[in-house]
């Protein structure tokens, strides 16, 4: 019973130290999210980029080793050729 004490003595006192992780790693994500919408509006690149990583994801649920080779093409397309791909968004939409 001591051992069972003792564990969860442990896990109330890294609590803390976890929620401090946690929140500065959601800081971290949400710190980049602002960034990278204030380069799209300011810098005039087309708001596609923030569709890759939704792609990818839906692809990454399957297939790790695919959805990683889907982030990469994408970011690659998108960047180096929008107006492309604006065009192939807006032809199926």
């Amino acid at each position: 019973m001591a051992v069972v004490a003792n564990f969860f003595g442990k896990v109330v006192k890294a609590l803390p130290v976890l929620a401090l992780k946690v929140g500065t790693i959601l800081l971290l994500i949400f710190t980049l999210g602002l960034f990278s919408g204030y380069l799209v509006a300011t810098m005039q690149v087309s708001p596609l980029v923030f569709l890759i990583p939704i792609v990818a994801m839906f692809v990454m649920w399957y297939k790790l080793d695919e959805g990683v080779l889907v982030l990469v093409f994408l970011t690659l397309l998108v960047v180096f050729f929008p107006e492309a791909v604006e065009g192939i968004i807006g032809g199926l939409l």
